[in-house]
């Protein structure tokens, strides 16, 4: 299986036409650093910005991560070559608005699994909060940092996106869950993915989902794309386990579940309103 390598020329040969302005090829080129390997892209995007060269808009991309970052403080998995790993930064005041920052996060998973979906013709599901999913295996981890807050609204916001291309290796504690965009292919198929166009296709809908955080059809977009709607679900709260149906997502990306477990606390709703945590399926 071979992958493209990754280059800032071809990215952004990507994002603007077949003969572009030279002005805004070099422009655009400003905006995009590709590293063949790294800690972790959010990790950089901090060092960055602590030294003053991060721009709003720009877009970190690792071929190998050493210590990639998932949620609660979690790794994620970042192998060499077959692999995507980016982060975008965000500065924009109008993006950064306290009202939406809680759509940020949803805003991801809808534009990671778009821009799949526009380079591979295969469709991700979002298992709430920040996971995409492909036949019943995590392909995406997003994970959403704020970093310098002022006041009630941060300096800027880091959304880093690691994508299981082709990735057929993975550690025992993965091997059950974890799986990738070529699932099934081996090192030596003729299947391909263009990481370099997926990288482009990310940036580009990542910009335009964070730019419309208020508008509805965001949300409309996170419900449609929805794994866990209408399924069977069991998390833990405040020390106790529950289970009940993922009924929807809120206005604010809270997942709302209705209780089945057999004893219900008489302090909780019926009807929960989950705006952190991990979920699982409890049958696929």
């Amino acid at each position: 299986m071979q992958n493209q390598p990754l280059a800032v020329d071809a990215i952004t040969g990507h994002r603007l036409p077949d003969r572009p302005d030279m002005a805004d090829l070099v422009a655009l080129a400003q905006k995009v650093r590709v590293y063949p390997v790294i800690d972790s892209t959010n990790e950089e995007a901090r060092r960055l910005l602590s030294a003053g060269e991060a721009e709003d808009g720009m877009l970190l991309v690792a071929n190998h991560q050493t210590a990639g970052k998932g949620r609660q403080g979690h790794s994620f998995y970042s192998p060499a070559d077959t692999g995507l790993y980016l982060t975008l930064i965000r500065t924009d005041p109008e993006v950064l608005d306290p009202a939406w920052l809680s759509r940020l996060t949803l805003a991801a998973a809808v534009a990671a699994s778009e821009a799949i979906e526009q380079c591979t013709a295969t469709r991700p599901l979002i298992k709430w909060v920040n996971d995409l999913y492909l036949g019943g295996k995590k392909v995406t981890g997003i994970l959403t940092e704020s970093v310098g807050w002022a006041g009630d609204r941060p300096e800027a916001v880091l959304i880093g996106i690691g994508i299981n291309c082709s990735t057929v290796h993975f550690p025992e504690d993965l091997l059950e869950t974890a799986g990738s965009l070529l699932a099934g292919s081996d090192e030596n198929s003729d299947e391909t993915l263009d990481r370099t166009r997926l990288a482009a296709c990310v940036w580009e809908r990542l910009t335009d989902r964070t730019e419309h955080l208020m508008e509805e059809e965001l949300l409309e977009a996170y419900r449609a794309r929805s794994l866990l709607t209408g399924k069977r679900v069991r998390f833990t709260r405040n020390g106790l386990s529950y289970t009940g149906i993922a009924k929807d997502i809120d206005e604010h990306g809270r997942l709302l579940v209705e209780l089945t477990s057999a004893i219900i606390p008489k302090s909780e709703d019926q009807l929960l309103a989950l705006d952190s945590g991990e979920v699982h399926l409890t049958d696929w």
